[in-house]
């Protein structure tokens, strides 16, 4: 007869069972102690379209909650999220910005808790009205550790007005919540201005409409929606500086054709001067920059500037470039483990124009057809072959938040999981600090 552990275990998801060490019937120790890939969704400023946050997941949180999670597979599930937490480092990684790690409401007493450094650590989750008083002790307690606390998806009762004293922010599902019904929830609330409200799962265009009806400052978002992105008026003139670097032009060529392109020459040097970019001391030419970093640093950031508006930007075009840059980012780290430094542009460039689609509103060889690229760049956007191929494979496993697909096409390029998640981790980091 099967214990009651056991009992528990075999109810578990499939995802679960696959670790032997969850049926030792110590499970403070030994439940979930292997890290898992984590993913990042972004949380946007509503009136500037900024990114001020993250929110961490376990790549196959759906798959290991379920529908209707039992408290056990909510204990393992926020360990192991915990666990792959740390073992990242990634609120080191993100300093001062706010990083949500959404637990359930009996793991705020948890020992691994006591292992972050709390600065920049909001513990988002959805009170329990029946234990709301050791919910305030426990957060009074990790309060003085540096946590915030956010409530998360609650319908407000009396019982919670001490715990809500406490908390920074109150998170709403508006993709899966009647707009109306929130503002009824939202109207009952007491103390509702001392709060930030954020709007989770905006993932349809229609939600930034409706969230501006709304007193939500912040909304979270991990839409990969720009199919609507309008052109630019410079891109013809990006595209003819982006074929003369391809065609090997002379530097004083280029120069000549930049000083015709004022603005862009310009918004080449801010981007390249970015702090993100660590460079000990900024270029103050074109001619410098071809210099001292060669033909391959501009070419990156003519690429960028590809996906970019002059003016302020919209939300499609803004998500365009987001998604271009990490992709770019993205490949161009995961190549850096197997190929030479002298490919890092190429690779960059693959991520980035693997969107060109959604630019030029065309098909993607149609796209590439106005580019003179290298034979590995096309090899990997129309054929998925070629040395670049498999990174590329694997960024858009890492977008997609595959983790079977993570897991085979990270072996395909020879790097480890670990690396790529690291990888991931960095390229999001870099795309926050160039956008910024």
């Amino acid at each position: 007869m099967a214990s009651g552990l056991e009992s528990d275990i075999l109810t578990l998801p499939t995802a679960y069972k696959t670790f032997p060490y969850l049926l030792s019937q110590d499970t403070s120790e030994n439940i979930c102690k292997h890290p898992e890939l984590v993913r990042l969704e972004p949380i946007h400023k509503r009136d500037r379209q900024e990114i001020i946050g993250h929110e961490l997941f376990l790549n196959n949180s759906s798959e290991l909650l379920g529908d209707d999670p039992s408290p056990l597979q909510c204990k393992m599930h926020d360990e192991l999220l915990l666990r792959s937490i740390l073992e990242f480092d990634i609120t080191r990684i993100f300093e001062k910005k706010p990083i949500f790690i959404r637990i359930d409401s009996a793991t705020l007493d948890h020992s691994l808790l006591l292992q972050f450094s709390g600065d920049n650590v909001v513990l988002a989750f959805c009170p329990d009205v029946k234990n709301a008083d050791s919910q305030v002790k426990l957060c009074r307690e990790l309060k003085s550790y540096g946590f915030r606390f956010s409530l998360d998806d609650f319908i407000y009762s009396p019982g919670l007005y001490p715990l809500l004293g406490l908390v920074d922010y109150l998170r709403f599902d508006i993709g899966s919540s009647n707009i109306p019904n929130v503002n009824q929830q939202l109207e009952i609330i007491p103390r509702l201005s001392e709060k930030t409200l954020i709007a989770k799962n905006v993932n349809a265009s229609e939600f930034h409409t409706d969230i501006f009806l709304h007193p939500f400052r912040y909304y979270q978002s991990n839409s990969h929606d720009c199919s609507d992105s309008p052109s630019s008026r410079n891109r013809a003139k990006i595209i003819i500086l982006m074929n003369m670097l391809n065609n090997c032009a002379e530097t004083g060529d280029l120069e000549h054709a930049l000083k015709q392109y004022g603005a862009i020459a310009f918004r080449i040097l801010r981007y390249f001067n970015a702090p993100a970019n660590g460079l000990r001391q900024e270029a103050h030419s074109i001619a410098e920059v071809m210099s001292k970093y060669g033909p391959g640093s501009l070419y990156r950031w003519l690429c960028l500037l590809l996906f970019s508006q002059e003016t302020e930007q919209s939300y499609h075009d803004r998500t365009l470039l987001e998604n271009a840059l990490l992709r770019g980012r993205l490949v161009e780290l995961f190549g850096q483990f197997k190929l030479p430094p002298e490919v890092k542009a190429d690779l960059f460039v693959t991520g980035m124009l693997s969107f060109l689609s959604h630019l030029f509103k065309m098909p993607l060889e149609k796209a590439l057809s106005y580019f003179a690229l290298g034979s590995s760049i096309t090899e990997a956007l129309l054929n998925q072959n070629g040395p670049y191929s498999s990174f590329l494979k694997l960024a858009l496993a890492c977008e997609n938040h595959d983790q079977a697909g993570i897991e085979c096409q990270a072996k395909i390029a020879g790097i480890s999981v670990e690396q790529a998640n690291t990888a991931y981790i960095k390229a999001v980091v870099w795309v926050n600090e160039i956008e910024n």
